[in-house]
């Protein structure tokens, strides 16, 4: 219809996805779930950022969606619908035919498959009512991997051709332009005015999309609103002029999570900080505790100083220095008695003579000789009459040459550089040994550092003992002149006296001064000079000022340093709060329902009242008429089209179940005539809630309806199915009869034809003749149970029979049963039948009675069942008997 596809156009123009998803249940099925809304309002809220664990993605009305195309194009010819699988538990390989003109009527009771058959027809040619889901056999356990299917033969331009439909597939679109009715074609409602309005299909989708489902989805959107916490009272204790007050203060879904997070972080220094701006501010007497704290930091600082001294003189710097002296010492002192050894092998000296005890001793001959024996005389002195310093004896020719060649080998470099070297070497050792190491740790500046930190004053008192101990090793190493090893190695080689006072301070390699308290000394200096400016300036008044304020910023960060999730979560809700307000867009009614109107004004008209009085007419509901009132409504005429009943606030108080029914077929024809529909329509049963005398109009609506398109009627009512007879009898359209029954475990069997109940006498005789025919070409002498049972099956169908041969032809049809009326105009044609006739129709029904199994006859008497012969009798004496009635009724006589 052209007001769907108009909706169509509309709805992808301007409606979001998840609006657009919501048309398309409303157009499939009569009413919105639960699970419906609760999809739909998942979808809102993810348009606007709100992920959905589920990830539901909308699936927008499309042209697919719509229940059918229509206009000039080829009508599409229904031929059949076959091998349907896995569609509820219909027998499969079946095949439903439809008469390609007329009438074609399908048949089934409960039970019978035919809720199977309807559901893959709505599906397939897109009905307006699609809640009902083509399911697989309930019954088979691996129904849950099984996909519905059917296949349907078609003719389009008489051009054949199968479609496939799976219920996971978009259906054929061949197949839409087949319209099927269902009790959603239309509906009247009360509208704001108390009129009983009526709104053509697709108008009702609309309006029902701004009147039912934005709406539902408002109240629930408000109600998750309404239960999200975004008070600020509970932080009410942080507000104030810092940047934390300000921060809560200004608290809304804007709020940058990283500055809560960096404002409620404190550092230990931030910690600290706030705990010397406590003390600082609470001083009674700010300058003399500041001048205390400088003194403090004044003898903490020489305490360092002292440190570094004692430091410097055992440290890594003075261990290569010494180190470099002791090897350079030893290394000339090598060198030196080389040159000894050398300068012996001359002479034949005493052994020793030239190295370090003989120049000494050399020495001190030489300081005696100008210090007291020859004060002005040069060293040797060697003139004749000259003594030895030693044996004091003249120095005679060989021995004063041999006083000067120890001169000369003194003078030599390596000697020399020998004597400088350990002369070095020994200044060096007695500034060690005699340099102060002590950290001057007396009673006072022992408290002092004992009542701010005792872990620093055990390691300061700790690290001088390691001090001391490494200047003990150094003159131990320089001594056995050993730097290399473990200490225990080169204690071996230390003297006794050294041993002990190494071995109290030992640790193993080189003693290393690690511990060294300087750093947390440092610290402690810094700390008071710090606090002391504080002090300093807590005395005066502005600057105090600004102390309060780094300690009030501090504070209110210490303060919410354990809330910091807690705002965050608060944080959370305002975003959460602030997304799900921008959804109230999305559901504000006003302009779809403006559309509506829109929609209204075009689809609602004079040719649409004067079809639907039409329609109304042939249903039998003429009674009710319509009013198509106009107004003027921002300059624009609208159009309401209303049902002219009492004003009431309840439809069923006027329109009883029929009428409403009756209403919504004649919406439905009305609405395919005026959109020029000429394909096939496809009536499930049409006449629920119907009372009697009104499915005889609907009967032969139907059939007028068949004479120019292709109609499928599917019924379960045998009323119905009487009537529809009549007509089809009485025009002599052109139709097909089918009937569903349930047969070897399997619903959906297709059998041609009505039921046997429904059959016509004619029918059913020639089917009795068929019958009896078969069971006469092998009837054994003596029948068993199987064949017994099937001549009491055909004897139950004889006695049927003839009583539909009492209902029609003894009673000329006057009479029949399942119709509200009694047809007195046929009754001139009723003949009655003789006395004989009378026996031999009852004698015919007793024989029947007789042989069926609905009465148990004496097991005693195990009276055997007829021959088929006997039946065919039987078969031929009904015959006559009928043809006897209808004989004297051509000849109008009345015996």
């Amino acid at each position: 219809m052209s007001l769907l596809d108009d909706i169509l156009t509309w709805a992808t123009a301007e409606l979001t996805l998840w609006q657009r998803d919501a048309l398309r249940p409303l157009f499939q099925k009569q009413d919105l779930d639960a699970q419906d809304y609760d999809d739909l309002y998942a979808m809102l809220r993810s348009s606007h950022e709100l992920p959905d664990p589920q990830n539901r993605q909308p699936a927008p009305l499309a042209q697919e969606h719509l229940p059918v195309h229509t206009g000039s194009t080829t009508p599409v010819i229904l031929r059949a619908m076959r091998d349907l699988k896995h569609v509820n538990r219909i027998a499969p390989g079946q095949k439903l035919e439809f008469a390609p003109k007329g009438l074609t009527v399908i048949y089934g009771g409960n039970g019978s498959g035919k809720s199977g058959y309807s559901r893959v027809l709505k599906r397939a040619c897109r009905a307006r009512d699609v809640s009902e889901t083509v399911h697989p056999d309930a019954f088979d356990s691996d129904a849950a991997n099984k996909i519905p299917e059917a296949i349907f033969d078609i003719d389009i331009d008489r051009n054949s051709q199968s479609l496939v439909w799976k219920r996971t597939m978009r259906p054929p679109d061949e197949l839409s332009t087949l319209a099927v009715f269902d009790a959603r074609c239309a509906r009247a409602y009360l509208d704001a005015e108390q009129d009983a309005a009526y709104l053509p299909y697709g108008l009702d989708i609309v309006e029902n999309l701004g009147q039912r489902v934005l709406p539902a989805l408002t109240q629930r959107l408000n109600t998750e609103i309404g239960s999200i916490n975004t008070d600020t009272i509970p932080f009410a204790d942080l507000l104030g002029d810092t940047t934390v007050g300000k921060m809560v203060a200004s608290l809304s879904e804007d709020t940058d999570f990283e500055e809560v997070k960096t404002l409620g972080t404190l550092t230990t220094d931030d910690t600290s900080r706030l705990t010397e701006l406590d003390k600082a501010l609470a001083e009674n007497d700010p300058k003399g505790k500041a001048q205390a704290l400088r003194l403090s930091a004044r003898r903490i600082e020489e305490l360092v100083s002292r440190i570094d001294t004692a430091v410097a003189s055992v440290d890594d710097v003075a261990l290569e220095k010494l180190k470099a002296q002791d090897t350079e010492t030893e290394a000339a002192c090598q060198a030196e008695a080389v040159a000894a050894a050398s300068f012996r092998a001359r002479d034949q000296l005493l052994p020793g003579t030239g190295e370090r005890l003989w120049t000494n001793l050399f020495e001190a001959a030489r300081r005696f000789s100008t210090d007291v024996a020859y004060p002005d005389k040069p060293f040797p002195n060697v003139e004749p009459g000259a003594q030895c310093l030693l044996c004091q004896q003249e120095l005679y020719d060989e021995a004063a040459q041999r006083m000067q060649r120890f001169q000369d080998f003194v003078k030599q470099d390596t000697a020399k550089v020998a004597a400088e070297k350990r002369e070095q070497r020994q200044k060096a050792e007695r500034r060690l040994a005699e340099i102060s190491l002590s950290f001057g740790l007396d009673a006072a500046i022992t408290e002092e550092i004992r009542q701010l930190d005792a872990t620093l004053l055990q390691a300061t008192q700790a690290f001088e003992k390691k001090v001391e101990g490494r200047r003990a090793w150094l003159l131990g190493a320089v001594k056995v002149h050993a730097w290399e090893g473990t200490l225990s190695q080169v204690f071996q080689k230390v003297t006794q006296r050294l041993l002990g006072a190494i071995n109290a301070h030992a640790s193993g390699g080189t003693l290393a001064l690690d511990g060294n308290p300087r750093v947390g000394l440092k610290f402690l200096s810094t700390k008071f000079l710090a606090q002391a400016a504080d002090l300093t300036k807590a005395s005066d008044e502005n600057e105090k000022k600004k102390l309060a304020a780094e300690c009030a910023e501090l504070r209110a960060r210490s303060n919410l340093a354990p809330r910091v999730q807690a705002v965050l979560a608060l944080v959370r809700r305002m975003q959460l709060k602030a997304k799900l307000a921008k959804c109230r867009d999305d559901l504000k009614s006003k302009a779809i329902s403006d559309k509506a109107r829109e929609f209204a004004n075009k689809a609602v008209t004079t040719a649409l009242k004067s079809a639907l009085d039409t329609e109304f007419k042939a249903l039998g509901v003429g009674h009710i008429k319509t009013k198509l009132n106009s107004r003027v409504e921002q300059g624009k005429i609208r159009h309401k089209l209303v049902l002219d009943l009492p004003v009431t606030k309840k439809l069923d108080e006027i329109l009883s179940e029929g009428e409403q029914r009756a209403i919504a077929i004649g919406s439905f024809l009305a609405e395919m005539h005026l959109a020029n529909h000429r394909g096939g329509i496809v009536f499930d049963d049409p006449v629920s809630s119907l009372d009697h005398y009104r499915r005889k109009d609907v009967a032969r609506r139907l059939i007028e309806e068949a004479k120019k398109r292709q109609v499928i009627v599917l019924t379960h009512d045998t009323v119905f199915l009487g009537e529809l007879r009549d007509v089809i009898e009485q025009q002599n359209v052109e139709h097909l009869i089918h009937h569903l029954e349930w047969m070897n475990g399997y619903p959906g069997h297709v059998y041609e034809g009505l039921p046997w109940e429904h059959r016509s006498y004619k029918e059913r005789l020639d089917r009795l003749e068929k019958n009896q025919k078969l069971l006469q070409k092998n009837w054994p002498i003596y029948p068993n149970g199987e064949d017994r049972a099937k001549m009491r099956q055909q004897y139950d169908h004889l006695r049927a029979t003839i009583e539909r041969v009492i209902q029609d032809v003894v009673f000329n049809g006057v009479v029949q049963r399942h119709r509200d009326w009694i047809k007195v105009n046929r009754l001139g044609e009723v003949v009655g039948f003789t006395e004989a006739e009378y026996k031999e129709i009852l004698r015919l029904h007793e024989t029947c009675c007789d042989i069926v199994d609905s009465h148990d006859p004496s097991s005693a008497k195990n009276s055997p069942v007829p021959s088929a012969k006997e039946l065919g009798q039987d078969i031929a004496d009904l015959k006559a008997f009928i043809e006897g009635v209808r004989s004297r009724r051509k000849k109008g006589t009345n015996t």
